[in-house]
């Protein structure tokens, strides 16, 4: 009885303060929080960089990356060390020449649903990746970068449905470790209605469980294009982070671009390329989420997503 008498006097306290008995059994705020903010986040000032324009309508070329490169607001000058450029070769060892932009592609097929699907894969390097000065070759024993440095390589991976639109865009790093992954609105609607609600913790309909791919996040659902073609790639000043990723039929999210440069599209099918690009990762010792023709990995998005049964 007494206990009874006890129990109901906190409670009157409780009420009579204005304290929430359940704050604690609240809903935890989404892993990832940050990243859903940042995708939707404007640039102030922003450079863009998109491939030169090529008398072609490969594939390739039409779903190559325009990127904008977030500038320090402060400053307004694009940082040195956010300059993506071409891979070298200086004494052996890969180098970068930052006056020359260049983005390395790869295309390939994967097996998902049991249906093959083409994909695409884009690579660009930094300065740091080189872990020396610019032009100056790579040592053999290269210290770790600092933080502020940012990652030393970048880029997307698009993987098209079987009608050939582009539906699923992964980053190929992000100084959090965490796996962004955007999809198209089509392809998310498809898993809702074929795999319900989204899972507990968890924001989309096409993503697994927490405990099956704790570190992937579906940074975004982005707008269909009218057709297939590159999406705009909104880099972070200094981590050069993919702060989102959008449909160009989507309203940007930079308020001013400082300048418009192009960049060379290469094959990273050429060996030289192929060899250089996988130096630089060696030497940079990133996680990254993917890499060009590493077959380990083509099981990836059926092991993180939902896919639904018509993809």
């Amino acid at each position: 009885m007494m206990t009874r008498l006890l129990l109901a006097s906190v409670l009157v306290l409780c009420a009579c303060a204005g304290v929430n008995l359940h704050a604690a059994q609240a809903p935890a705020a989404l892993p990832g929080a940050d990243i859903y903010q940042r995708a939707t986040n404007e640039f102030a000032v922003a450079c863009f960089f998109k491939p030169a324009e090529e008398k072609t309508n490969d594939l390739a070329f039409t779903l190559a990356p325009l990127i904008l490169q977030e500038v320090s607001g402060a400053t307004e000058r694009l940082s040195r060390i956010d300059r993506f450029g071409t891979l070298d070769l200086s004494d052996g060892l890969s180098a970068l020449d930052p006056s020359r932009p260049a983005i390395y592609w790869q295309a390939d097929t994967v097996q998902l649903n049991g249906k093959a699907h083409v994909r695409f894969t884009y690579v660009w390097c930094y300065a740091a990746a080189a872990r020396g000065s610019e032009r100056g070759p790579a040592t053999a024993n290269p210290s770790p970068a600092p933080a502020e440095a940012g990652l030393a390589l970048q880029g997307i991976r698009i993987t098209l449905n079987t009608n050939g639109q582009p539906v699923i865009w992964e980053a190929l790093a992000d100084n959090s470790g965490a796996e962004l992954i955007f999809v198209s609105q089509t392809l998310e609607a498809a898993a809702l209605a074929e795999h319900g609600k989204p899972l507990p913790g968890r924001r989309y309909a096409i993503e697994r469980s927490m405990k099956a791919a704790p570190r992937v996040i579906i940074a975004r659902v982005i707008d269909d294009g009218p057709v297939a073609m590159g999406p705009f790639v909104y880099l972070s000043a200094g981590t050069r982070n993919v702060n989102t990723l959008i449909c160009r039929c989507m309203p940007a999210q930079a308020k001013k671009l400082l300048s418009t440069s192009n960049y060379e599209l290469l094959p990273l099918q050429e060996m030289t390329g192929q060899s250089l690009l996988t130096q630089t990762k060696l030497l940079a010792k990133e996680q990254t989420a993917f890499w060009p023709g590493d077959q380990r990995t083509d099981d990836h998005l059926e092991r993180c997503l939902r896919l639904p049964s018509l993809f």
